[in-house]
């Protein structure tokens, strides 16, 4: 299959072989949206408007303050603060037609909704979906792309999930089976390598193994965290 401006960033995640495809490609498109949002793109009035409607969830609130331009983020938080007064308390003012009791239940319902919003997490959804659309044109497509499919390490449980999900919907009832068959063999043989990992680790504090060199088991904790959260915990 010839290379476009589409297959080339899946092509790259699959060609490497270390954990999860997904995760990797999730991992560039938020470093994308951040120096996205962070950089000039965060003066058109059109950002600005989302940021401001949508704000940042405390993961990307997070990363943004430990990147380097603190006066993009700080014009951000100034307009977004000034939303937040307009949306969750000027318009919710009690008036003749609505009681403080309406008054109270709109205002707690509009801010709930900007503390559940995000700006990257919005705008990485996006992303992802349509890499993945790109995804099962090339498994479609590309026999050399299904062989990197089937060849990972493995893929965590929620992109297993949504692999899934968007595979049914996207591929026919006779290509589907040859991919779910494909990620659901790489997926388990992950999960028993984990199971395996996981009880050497927790036998490792057995008496008869005092003293005894963890090795690679130091990281096993970590690396079924990883798999159960799509390592956004870890």
């Amino acid at each position: 299959m010839k290379e476009d401006i589409c297959t080339i960033p899946v092509n790259e995640v699959f060609a490497q072989k270390d954990g999860c495809p997904i995760c990797r490609m999730r991992n560039e498109l938020e470093l994308r949206a951040l120096d996205f949002v962070m950089g000039a793109a965060m003066m058109e009035p059109s950002v600005r408007h989302e940021t401001n409607r949508f704000g940042f969830c405390p993961e990307h609130f997070g990363k943004m303050k430990g990147m380097k331009n603190h006066l993009s983020l700080a014009l951000m938080l100034e307009s977004h603060l000034m939303e937040i007064d307009n949306a969750v308390f000027e318009k919710c003012k009690p008036t003749v037609l609505r009681g403080s009791i309406k008054s109270a239940e709109e205002s707690g319902r509009e801010a709930a909704g900007i503390v559940s919003s995000c700006y990257v997490c919005d705008r990485m959804e996006r992303s992802l979906r349509h890499e993945l659309e790109t995804l099962f044109v090339m498994w479609k497509k590309d026999a050399g792309f299904r062989d990197d499919v089937a060849s990972q390490k493995g893929y965590c449980l929620p992109h297993y999930a949504l692999l899934v999900e968007i595979g049914q919907k996207s591929l026919d009832k006779k290509s589907f089976p040859e991919f779910y068959d494909a990620v659901s063999k790489v997926t388990r043989t992950a999960l028993k390598a984990l199971t395996e990992d996981a009880t050497a680790f927790c036998k490792m504090y057995d008496y008869h193994n005092n003293g005894a060199d963890f090795g690679g088991l130091r990281d096993s904790v970590r690396n079924s965290i990883a798999f159960l959260t799509g390592g956004r915990t870890v």
